[in-house]
């Protein structure tokens, strides 16, 4: 079972499997889509990053830890969630577009650039995702990019593959 297809079929968001995504494109995709999704009182903070040869949560949070000093992954607990719930997030931050006052207002060629965007991201974070799969919830913001005001996700996807990619945006004023 893929867990993006049953998700995104009727998007067509899944790549040919010959087409795939570099880290370092995906860190370009990142930094145009903060770009695009500046607006009025507005601003996002995409980031992602991916830890391999770690056979236990634990050698995860060292990782993390290494790269991100201020953090405190020791201090915290992963919290399992679906896959549902995952893309619940994911899909939220991406679609939110504020009020009056504060949010994100695109023309006709912002809302094509931003699409786009938004289908690579998502297809770089389908490429790492199989029916083994564990999804969990990071729970703390210290120390990790960003300033949540409007919304704001921290993920840890868990493959067999001694692979953990940790997934993080917000948005803020």
């Amino acid at each position: 079972m893929n867990l993006c297809h049953g998700l995104y079929v009727k998007q067509n968001w899944l790549l040919p499997k010959e087409v795939y995504m570099t880290f370092e494109d995906l860190k370009t995709t990142l930094y145009r889509l903060e770009k695009v999704m500046y607006g009025y009182n507005y601003e996002v903070s995409y980031g992602m990053d991916i830890f391999e040869n770690c056979a236990t949560v634990e050698e995860f949070k060292m990782n993390l830890k290494k790269t991100y000093p201020g953090s405190k992954p020791n201090e915290i607990s992963l919290i399992p969630i679906t896959v549902n719930d995952f893309w619940e997030e994911i899909n939220f931050g991406l679609s939110y577009r504020g009020d009056t006052w504060a949010g994100l207002r695109l023309d006709e060629k912002g809302q094509g650039t931003f699409e786009k965007l938004e289908k690579d991201y998502k297809d770089f974070i389908c490429e790492h995702i199989d029916n083994t799969t564990q999804f969990y919830s990071y729970p703390d913001t210290s120390g990790i990019p960003g300033y949540p005001v409007f919304w704001d996700y921290r993920f840890v996807l868990e493959s067999s593959k001694r692979k953990f990619l940790f997934i993080y945006a917000s948005a803020s004023d």
